[in-house]
């Protein structure tokens, strides 16, 4: 099992909610967000490209190289959702990936969201100022 929780994404345009992948191991400079085409599409950044957007080659695990269209910090901003809460807005890059399925947060955007990977494996996560028996559970 892997950490997944709500969170809204919000371009000059539009909104919307989506499930993501909370990814310690994607790591980067600032908060990023990496999304799929599709998500790209709800919020109107998608195929038509706003024209501060960036061309720029990603390496995933094993090394194996990637194109992604970037949009640099405070184009899209981020909130984490659950069923008592909301925190955010963080200002988010986010790298439009081709191919790519899953929205992805990175090690940044956790911190930024005052996210803690509490047991990854078993899919459990808090907000860092959560009591300290309170753990929140994946979907």
């Amino acid at each position: 099992m892997v950490v997944t929780l709500d969170i809204k994404l919000k371009s000059f345009k539009e909104e919307v909610e989506v499930k993501a992948i909370a990814n310690a191991g994607f790591e980067s400079d600032e908060p990023e967000i990496i999304v799929p085409t599709s998500v790209a599409k709800k919020l109107k950044l998608y195929p038509k490209l706003p024209a501060e957007t960036e061309i720029e080659e990603y390496r995933g695990a094993g090394g194996k190289k990637f194109k992604v269209y970037r949009l640099t910090k405070g184009a899209v901003k981020a909130w984490a959702l659950t069923e008592d809460r909301s925190v955010g807005p963080v200002d988010v890059a986010l790298a439009i990936t081709p191919g790519e399925k899953e929205v992805l947060l990175s090690d940044k955007t956790l911190d930024a969201l005052n996210i803690v990977l509490v047991k990854p494996g078993e899919g459990l996560w808090k907000f860092i100022d959560d009591p300290p028996e309170k753990i929140r559970k994946s979907y």
